[in-house]
């Protein structure tokens, strides 16, 4: 599992919970008219157990960030909606990619060479 691999579960996180509620393997969902899916993992769904972890751990803003991830807000959309400046948004949700990659690393999922090939 990557970085980039976890911020691209965080963006497409709603079509991942709503196609594991379903019970499907794939999500499936548009950019542009451009059909795109990913495949539910184990990995996948571990990176969702632990985003429902730090949900049920975190503070109400925090909580407010994810319920916006799982209704599919946009990032415009979520700064419109929390009382955060834009610089203070992204900097909450790059700390919170931080927090599930730190997780992720706990358990295993993220392989020695991609931790000291990462940029400093």
């Amino acid at each position: 599992m990557t970085k980039k691999g976890i911020e691209n579960i965080v963006k497409r996180y709603t079509f991942i919970r709503k196609a594991m509620g379903e019970g499907k393997d794939t999500a499936v969902f548009y950019i542009g008219n451009r059909k795109k899916s990913i495949y539910i993992t184990e990995e996948v769904k571990m990176v969702c157990g632990i985003i429902d972890e730090i949900y049920s751990q975190s503070d109400n803003w925090i909580k407010l960030l994810i319920d916006g991830l799982r209704k599919g807000y946009s990032d415009r959309m979520l700064i419109l909606r929390l009382p955060w400046e834009k610089n203070a948004y992204y900097e909450r949700k790059h700390k919170f990619i931080d927090k599930i990659y730190k997780c992720c690393i706990y358990r295993n999922m993220v392989e020695y060479d991609e931790i000291i090939s990462e940029e400093i």
